[in-house]
């Protein structure tokens, strides 16, 4: 990612560089004498809330606001790239590339690299010969968006869920184009087209995680201390904290919670240096209660299955790269447990922490270094 991204941020660097004054109205002084935090939040983006705290103190040389300014771009840019239900003036997308699949189409080098990135790196997620991130799902998850669209859905009075019509089992065991392998990219052209019809990409699974490594490896360059948070199951730090003497940053994870009604608990708190992401996938982020069954069917679909997939209700995953993260998030919740500790296991830089439905955790050998506070009876 930062090879591939480096050219682009240095453009930013000589732009941001121009002097620090952290007095901005988003700014507050920190526990230790000259350390200002400053946050901004957006609510427009990936179709979830991100928030971005600075860590400002006087050694910094940058402006604040600018930074802001130039992480809301980033963020909008990727955005719209990755967006399949809109279109953008201007601007070529996956909705773009969907509504053209019968056709070659020539898109930016941006969004050119992160497709390339993804279909490498999907290949390094399979249980036996089986992908378990594929971006050309997007046909079955078609089906599954819809059902929760479906103006036959109820709200639940107890739980405040939707509770949905089930796709039929004819419609999910239908013939579907779904293999990566026809996806077509040339580089020279900067074009993508699909050798078989009817096919479509969806980059939601690893999206935010992909954009948030851009952004951070913009305040890298920077030398900025960070956290930044794209709706809770996605944050990263970046540099030593000043703020607290040890200089690590602590996180709480969220407690999975099946009822809208639930407060929000939290069951482990995580200690963290800088350079670190932290992604969760689970089964109570996005789901409806099935009408005929009464079960829950959750946004993370298996490819061998073509249904909701797992067997526990989070998995967490910490790794230097939040692109990388993302897709193993995915992957690894569709994962046996047996599976997915011994995947984590043989992957070098990777560590996780699985919250089953009974409410105990287990996780990872390495894990134990990022843990600050578990919670009791896990």
């Amino acid at each position: 990612m930062k090879k591939i991204l480096l050219s682009f941020m240095i453009m930013f660097i000589f732009t941001t560089l121009i002097g620090c004054n952290p007095k901005p109205d988003y700014c507050i002084e920190g526990s230790v004498k000259g350390v200002y935090l400053c946050t901004k939040e957006w609510t427009t983006l990936f179709d979830t809330r991100i928030s971005l705290k600075l860590y400002v103190d006087s050694k910094d040389r940058y402006k604040v606001a600018d930074v802001y300014e130039d992480v809301y771009d980033l963020l909008l840019k990727y955005h719209r790239y990755f967006d399949k239900y809109n279109p953008y003036e201007g601007v070529v997308n996956v909705y773009t590339i969907n509504q053209n699949s019968s056709e070659t189409v020539v898109i930016d080098e941006a969004l050119f690299d992160a497709i390339e990135y993804v279909l490498q790196e999907e290949q390094t997620v399979k249980i036996g010969n089986d992908n378990l991130f594929n971006i050309a799902l997007n046909p079955i998850l078609k089906i599954w968006h819809d059902a929760r669209e479906n103006a036959a859905c109820t709200t639940d009075a107890l739980t405040a869920q939707s509770v949905c019509p089930v796709p039929s089992s004819e419609q999910l065991n239908s013939s579907f184009n779904i293999n990566p392998n026809d996806i077509l990219l040339n580089r020279n052209n900067l074009t993508i087209a699909f050798a078989k019809p009817n096919m479509s990409i969806d980059l939601g699974g690893f999206g935010k995680g992909y954009a948030a490594e851009v952004v951070t490896d913009y305040l890298d360059q920077l030398n900025i201390k960070y956290i930044l948070n794209a709706g809770n199951s996605n944050v990263k730090a970046g540099g030593i904290n000043p703020n607290n003497s040890d200089g690590y940053y602590y996180i709480a994870l969220i407690e999975p919670n099946l009822n809208a009604y639930a407060s929000t608990t939290y069951f482990i708190y995580l200690k963290v240096s800088g350079g670190e992401a932290i992604v969760t996938s689970g089964n109570y982020q996005r789901f409806f209660i099935g009408q005929q069954d009464q079960k829950i069917y959750h946004h993370i679909i298996d490819p061998r299955t073509h249904y909701p997939g797992g067997e526990v209700m989070s998995v967490t995953v910490i790794s230097e790269n939040g692109a990388m993260a993302d897709i193993y998030s995915t992957a690894i919740y569709l994962m046996t447990l047996a599976e997915g500790k011994t995947f984590v296991e043989a992957t070098l830089g990777l560590e996780a922490i699985w919250y089953k439905e009974d409410g105990t955790v287990e996780y990872s050998s390495g894990f134990n270094q990022y843990i600050y506070q578990l919670f009791p009876n896990r």
